[in-house]
């Protein structure tokens, strides 16, 4: 086989509210709260080893051990509460959050005192754990029924749990509560490309009563998931009713929903109008711009596009990022002029946006027949967006005659650590222009500047056996087999090379079989193991292993050796079956045709 082809929340609190049940002096106990939050947070960075740790003195072993109860702290007195406090915060200091959970969950639950129960919720969050996060909302809900962010944070689980059941009965206590439920729209919207957690929430919503499901926030949630699943109608009927009664806040999400819904429905005009009234009701939205100038631009109405954007009454940075977002679009609906327009015309002031608008600059100047000018432009992007930079303008060489630039521009532009990616994606892109020379100059450039990657050396070794260059790859090969000499693709390639360029036949099969000691599954190290019993003679043995290599992959060079093998053996049909379908999915393979031509040249006759 050609060696080429071988290279296989945290939150903020709320408002502190004084409680009923108080077994700690408030006054100590609050200092006492905000000395030892701020040592946490401050000594937070330290790292402690527990298996260094000293065993815990018998005294503070015991008075965990008080705390394990919750009958046993009523009889503690106030002084004895402070050392279980302080034996809580060590224990979150020395052994993580995780560890002190239940210490500072004890504590809360026996004095019901908000400051503490909003202390355990940090200390739920902070251990990750869905089990400690609910606990601790449910006692910060026992303790203040309306925590708006207890119900958050309990939502949260249910979700990633799929939970509906929970979801519904917590939605139910919630607005009984008068809980601003905004929170609900945000988590669907955070896990909308969850199909499974879309429908526990769909199915959480359809549960509720009817006068629940139309809170404002569940409604919203309701046409989202309408829109999620595909129900366009249903979304359409829903928020349109909504619109109906004069009583509803007319929510800017639902004018987006709405009108796209109808876009759906290919009713584009019917969203076009949605979105327009939106704009006149929401005149400083960030978000109703962008699909109303898209709907324009797909309905090749440009002009009243750029008005749009024009009109938009937004902050710099907003109105920056809308631009951008119209640039996109007219590139994909083929409309360049009207981008480099718009770029014009978008705020100076480009920080962190620079290189985006570089980037489409380039790519408008390109689309208008400017590539000379767009390889300036996009030789100065940078940024994240350096990679695709250097790709673009390899393919704008290309396009001018001017590949022979490539190689000095990719190594000048790229950084090393994406070096090793970005010289394989050009080199890929030489070799698919027949231009393997400058291929192969790349990889010994790159292998220059980066010798430690054995992939760019492999890389370089098997191109040169592609060259007839089969010494380089002996070489090349061998530095490898150094560096790792339990490689089997290395074996192979260099078993490989030189059992097909030289007559060192015996020490190329001991290369390919320890290859094949260590992947007996790999078709390519078959079909050299194949290959080299059939050069020895041994037609038998090489039968066998190049037919369970053509069993692995049906590829053209295999089933050159496997035919010409059969063929020895005289097995005319079935290698004539082997070459046919070779020749089906690769009908200008090189060693294949040759190797017919060589051999049954009435096949490739029959077959024109």
């Amino acid at each position: 086989m050609n060696l080429a082809l071988r290279n296989s929340m945290l939150f903020n609190d709320n408002k502190k509210q004084k409680t009923k049940k108080q077994h700690f002096p408030h006054k100590g106990k609050r200092w006492l709260f905000i000395a030892f939050s701020s040592f946490v947070f401050l000594t937070g960075c330290n790292h402690f080893d527990i298996k260094d740790q000293e065993q815990a003195p018998a005294e503070e072993t015991q008075a965990i051990q008080v705390l394990s109860t919750s009958n046993s702290i009523e009889t503690l007195t106030p002084a004895d509460e402070i050392e279980a406090l302080l034996k809580a915060e060590f224990t979150l200091q020395r052994e993580g959050p995780n560890k002190a959970f239940e210490q500072f969950y004890a504590l809360s639950d026996q004095s019901s005192d908000i400051h503490f129960i909003e202390r355990l919720n940090h200390i739920a969050l902070a251990s990750n754990n869905d089990s400690y996060i609910e606990r601790s909302t449910n006692l910060w809900l026992a303790a203040k029924p309306d925590a708006e962010q207890a119900y958050s944070l309990q939502l949260q689980v249910f979700i990633k749990n799929n939970r509906p059941e929970d979801i519904t009965r917590l939605l139910i206590n919630a607005i009984q509560q008068n809980v601003n439920l905004h929170f609900l729209p945000q988590h669907l919207e955070s896990n909308s490309r969850d199909t499974v957690k879309v429908d526990t929430l769909n199915t959480a919503i359809a549960n509720l009563p009817t006068d629940f499901q139309n809170n404002e926030h569940v409604l919203l949630s309701r046409a989202h998931i309408f829109l999620l699943t595909g129900e366009y109608r249903l979304a359409i009927n829903l928020i349109e009713k909504d619109f109906s009664s004069p009583s509803t806040e007319k929510k800017e999400a639902l004018y987006l929903i709405l009108a796209l819904s109808q876009k759906n429905l290919g009713m584009t005009n019917k969203a076009i109008s949605t979105l327009i009234n939106a704009s006149k009701r929401f005149p400083e939205s960030t978000r109703i711009p962008p699909p109303l100038i898209d709907f324009y631009v797909e309905q090749k109405q440009i002009s009243k596009a750029v008005k749009t954007y024009q009109d938009c009454l937004l902050e710099h940075a907003d109105k920056l990022q809308v631009g951008i977002n119209f640039v996109r679009t007219l590139l994909k609906h083929n409309q360049p002029s009207t981008a480099l327009t718009i770029i014009k015309e978008l705020p100076e002031d480009q920080t962190g946006f620079t290189d985006q608008v570089q980037f489409l600059k380039a790519l408008a100047l390109a689309d208008t027949e400017q590539k000379i000018e767009a390889i300036k432009v996009m030789n100065e992007v940078e940024g994240n967006l350096r990679t695709s930079a250097t790709q673009q303008i390899a393919f704008w060489l290309y396009d001018e005659n001017k590949e022979n630039q490539i190689n000095n521009m990719v190594l000048k532009r790229t950084k090393r650590e994406n070096m090793q990616e970005q010289v394989m994606l050009i080199s890929n892109l030489h070799e698919e222009k027949d231009r393997f020379g400058l291929s192969y100059e790349l990889l010994q450039m790159a292998s220059k500047v980066y010798p430690e990657s054995n992939a760019l050396r492999y890389r370089k070794a098997l191109l040169a056996d592609a060259l007839g260059q089969w010494q380089v790859t002996e070489s090349e090969m061998t530095t490898l087999l150094q560096k790792d000499p339990l490689n089997p693709q290395y074996l192979n390639a260099l078993g490989y090379t030189l059992l097909t360029r030289t007559d060192r036949i015996d020490e190329a099969m001991q290369y390919i079989e320890s290859a094949y000691e260590l992947a007996d599954d790999d078709p390519a190290i078959i079909d050299s193991l194949g290959w080299g019993h059939f050069l020895r003679g041994e037609l038998d043995q090489a039968s066998y292993f190049l037919n369970k290599a053509w069993g692995l992959l049906q590829d053209d060079e295999i089933a050159a050796h496997y035919g010409e093998s059969l063929w020895s053996q005289r097995h005319y049909d079935k290698a004539i079956e082997v070459w046919e379908a070779a020749l089906n999915s690769s009908p200008n393979a090189k060693v294949l045709i040759e190797t017919i031509q060589r051999l049954s040249p009435s096949l490739l006759e029959s077959l024109q």
